[in-house]
């Protein structure tokens, strides 16, 4: 196997022998992968949770993972500037999703002066230049390698729980003083000034390190290769 393929069920059951017609080997990788008609509906309309908890099957999509994509996905962040502690927990969040088979994806790190100024223009974000965490490396945005923005709520909260829990990995593994507190674009609760923006995460006090960054050219990296070569 190449470094981060997935190995579906699919091909473990033929490699056993129980898959012994293209009939039954196509019916079982198609179970495994998203309803086209359901991913096509997803972006015509708004995607809703059903009465059963079934998030994780929802949003299973082991074939994104020995495609194009997965590739262009991995590498559409720029990591220049980004906090270290941000770079390793972001590449957690993507790897957790992957062993479960889910997709996921940083669709934004660093932004330079332009990329932020377009996102403005474009009523995108409201922060100006340099005013928004991503500006000085201290945000990202997460999505999903299939579905992108359209989740549901439960599905966006079984993301924050996949957040949350590499947030504890990775902060059991620092010393007090280089602990990450990170803020969550989707938490609406009390007090919280967020509009809804699920994809993002932010650390937490940000604001007083705003400053304007001179860019050099950008970084990408794999979320696998963040994690082979980042260091604190």
């Amino acid at each position: 196997m190449k470094p981060g393929q997935v190995l579906t069920g699919w091909w473990q059951k033929y490699g056993l022998g129980r898959l012994t017609t293209p009939q039954a080997i196509y019916q079982t990788a198609r179970h495994e992968n998203p309803d086209p008609a359901r991913l096509s509906l997803r972006f015509l309309e708004d995607p809703t949770d059903g009465p059963t908890w079934d998030v994780p099957q929802r949003l299973r999509a082991p074939s994104y993972f020995t495609g194009p994509a997965y590739l262009t996905h991995g590498e559409k962040a720029d990591w220049q500037m980004v906090d270290r502690r941000l770079m390793l927990w972001a590449a957690r969040v993507c790897e957790m999703g992957r062993r479960r088979g889910i997709p996921l994806y940083v669709h934004s790190a660093f932004r330079t002066k332009a990329e932020q100024d377009a996102l403005v223009q474009r009523g995108v974000s409201k922060a100006p230049w340099p005013r928004s965490a991503h500006c000085i490396g201290e945000a990202v945005d997460i999505v999903h390698g299939v579905y992108h923005w359209q989740l549901t709520p439960q599905e966006w909260q079984f993301l924050a729980v996949l957040g949350r829990l590499a947030l504890d990995r990775l902060n059991a593994t620092l010393p007090k003083r280089d602990k990450l507190a990170l803020n969550w674009g989707g938490d609406d609760g009390p007090g919280d000034t967020f509009r809804w923006d699920p994809a993002h995460w932010e650390i937490q006090d940000y604001r007083i390190r705003l400053r304007q960054i001179e860019p050099g050219p950008p970084e990408p990296m794999m979320p696998r290769g963040i994690l082979a070569r980042v260091r604190i």
